[in-house]
């Protein structure tokens, strides 16, 4: 949007200022080579869950994102289920979500009720990984009516990082 006010024109952008959060996996920590990636790119925020188990990490997430809408959350892993976790307490402070090798497969995913709607959900899984299972993956997914873009990597999608970034960039915009 162009205004006028006097013999100088401003341009103000019309496009919703989201936040993004990088949720990091069990044994890594918060500013690992995703978030560099994404930190190149991005405004991102990535807290510190080292050390928590789903239930601290949830409490805490609760908490920062408490007050928000409109967020963008990139989950890694266990952060891929947290994220999860929070969108299926909170789904009004969410704009999106991007899970990378999501941690699906683990019990406490059973409590996972309602997921991003078509569109505000990417999930990219390596087809290598030894972590986490891709066909349980892929099982929870369909499961919700979402697809998983299966990727030649490993659990750690080092050579994935370009797919991530065009993903999160489609959320911001959207």
């Amino acid at each position: 949007m162009t205004t006028t006010d006097g013999p100088r024109a401003t341009t103000r952008s019309t496009a919703p200022q989201r936040r993004l959060f990088f949720f990091h996996g069990l044994e890594s920590g918060p500013h690992g080579s995703k978030y560099r990636s994404l930190a190149e790119t991005f405004a991102v925020e990535s807290p510190d869950f080292q050390g928590m188990d789903i239930d601290e990490r949830l409490e805490r997430a609760i908490a920062l994102t408490e007050g928000l809408e409109d967020i963008v959350v990139v989950g890694s892993s266990f952060g891929g289920l947290l994220a999860t976790l929070l969108h299926d307490r909170h789904p009004e402070r969410f704009h999106g979500v991007v899970l990378l090798a999501p941690a699906l497969h683990l019990e406490v995913a059973t409590r996972i009720r309602r997921m991003p709607p078509e569109g505000r959900l990417h999930v990219i899984h390596g087809i290598d990984d030894d972590i986490v299972p891709l066909d349980a993956v892929v099982r929870f997914c369909a499961a919700h009516g979402h697809a998983v873009t299966v990727v030649e990597d490993d659990h750690r999608l080092g050579a994935s990082h370009p797919r991530m970034i065009a993903c999160v960039r489609d959320l911001l915009r959207a």
